[in-house]
């Protein structure tokens, strides 16, 4: 049994305990949604990956985290809902991105650009192929791009203006990102997003003066917030 699967036997051991029968049959349904998603799609997101066991040529390595996707049915919720409060002509960066997954659900949404940013290389050629093969069969015009670096040296575009992670990265790296967002803003103002799934270190993005909570999601148990620099 391979460590992805006792993972999420294990989740769904401490859900049941904690929360009961219908809380645990309903992340059995979130989970049999994912699959079914890559199934459809000729794409592989569900398995994890430890950052010890990829190529990873940066020393922010170990500020990084276990790479595990983002559920389809909640991130597609959390779309639904935000809608109206996307810029108009949209380009979506997510920071961490692994195997693609959250760009692949976010093209459902009509941005116009979406980019990943990820330094592990395996990830990075998996989340090529999944965006290849998703676009052939779903037809979109939208331009996917996947960026092989450190985030920290990634230098944010002026169209860029949602931003996604799930907690790929430590508060000091957090931290560097925000300044490179802020950075872009100086060269061209413009309204900016921020989608943060899980949010450990919201608090960082709290105490940058640029940027103030918008509003807490919560679907199912899964929490997002969303952060701007307009209300």
């Amino acid at each position: 049994m391979n460590s992805t699967i006792v993972s999420k036997l294990a989740r769904l051991k401490t859900v049941f305990r904690s929360e009961g029968l219908k809380t645990t049959l309903f992340k059995i349904y979130v989970i049999f949604i994912n699959h079914l998603f890559e199934i459809r799609y000729g794409i592989e997101t569900s398995k994890w990956a430890q950052l010890t066991e990829l190529s990873i040529d940066s020393v922010n390595k170990e500020r990084g985290v276990i790479y595990q996707p983002t559920s389809v049915m909640p991130l597609r919720k959390l779309f639904r809902v935000i809608k109206p409060i996307i810029p108009s002509d949209r380009v979506f960066v997510d920071f961490g991105c692994g195997k693609g997954r959250v760009l692949l659900v976010a093209s459902e949404f009509g941005f116009r650009k979406v980019k990943g940013v990820e330094f592990a290389h395996e990830l990075c050629e998996i989340a090529r192929e999944n965006c290849a093969n998703f676009k052939a069969h779903k037809g979109f015009n939208t331009e996917y791009q996947i960026i092989e670096c450190d985030v920290c040296n990634y230098a944010i575009n002026t169209d860029e203006n949602v931003f996604f992670m799930f907690n790929p990265f430590d508060e000091t790296i957090l931290n560097i990102v925000l300044c490179n967002i802020v950075a872009s803003l100086k060269t061209k103002q413009r309204k900016i997003l921020i989608i943060y799934y899980n949010p450990k270190y919201g608090y960082a993005i709290e105490h940058c003066n640029d940027f103030s909570r918008l509003q807490d999601y919560n679907f199912w148990g899964y929490k997002f917030t969303v952060y701007s620099n307009l209300e």
